[in-house]
Parts: C-alpha cells; structure tokens; sequence
C-alpha cells in the first residue's frame, strides 16, 4: 500500500511531490475521501475543506485548489485509506491527529446531517490514526451541539 502511496506521488512528481509535503496530500486526501463517503458530494463540504485546509497549512487559494486537485486524483486511484492514515502517523503528532479528526468531523457535519456510514468512516479513521474512542466522542459531541 505504502509503495502504491510513493508512486502515486511520483507519477505527477512536478505537481504533488515537490508542491506538497506528503502529509498535506494524505491529510487532504482523508478529507476528500469522507467527504465522498456518502456518494454526495458537494459544494458547501469542497468549500469546507479548503477552508480547513487553508486555516491548517496557511495556503493561498490558488495552492489550496491545487492540493484539492491533486489530492482528489490520489483518492480516485486509492485502494483504502491504510496509505493515508500511515503517512499521517509517520509524520504529524498526537495533537495534530485530533486536529484532523476534528477537522474530518466538521466535514461530516458540514452537509447538515451524519449517516451511519460517515459515522463508521471517523470511527474506522480515528482507530488507524490511533486516537481514543472517548477523545473522538468528546469532538463530536463539541461540534454536535
């Protein structure tokens, strides 16, 4: 999975590789990927993540459409989210972590509504990106209300 990861990455080497770090495209690709969950997707949650994105990484609109882009082309060519989470671990800290389910959630709920399946999407990306269940429901319950 991981060496699918790399050669994503290097079969637009002068896009993604150089232009983003690897955690940007895997922390954009996770929202991409809970945003298509549902089978709609749609403005408001594209507008959410790159006001998400924006605010975490500081990036212009221009770049930010850029990482969407790329990383909207790495879902459509991924097998699971494993090649995703595993990068994120490798990289970003605890904190940062509970930063991206936060952000994952505000995704989810950006649409107004939150199906079973999304539901089962955070949970299952929570558990590869090693945060506690309890720590997740407090997140969603803050962001809930």
């Amino acid at each position: 999975m991981l060496d699918k990861f790399k050669s994503l990455l290097s079969d637009n080497k002068d896009v993604k590789e150089e232009e983003f770090e690897a955690s940007q495209l895997a922390v954009a690709s996770l929202m991409v990927t809970t945003a298509l969950h549902d089978g709609e997707f749609d403005e408001i949650e594209k507008d959410e993540i790159l006001k998400l994105l924006g605010n975490f990484y500081n990036l212009d609109s221009e770049k930010l459409n850029r990482l969407f882009e790329a990383s909207y082309e790495l879902v459509d060519n991924a097998n699971d989210i494993h090649q995703f989470t595993s990068k994120i671990n490798s990289l970003l800290t605890d904190d940062e972590k509970i930063m991206i389910i936060e952000m994952i959630w505000k995704i989810v709920i950006a649409d107004g509504r939150i199906d079973d399946y999304e539901n089962a999407l955070v949970r299952k990306i929570s558990g590869l990106l090693y945060i506690d269940d309890f720590k997740v429901g407090e997140i969603k319950k803050k962001l809930s209300q």
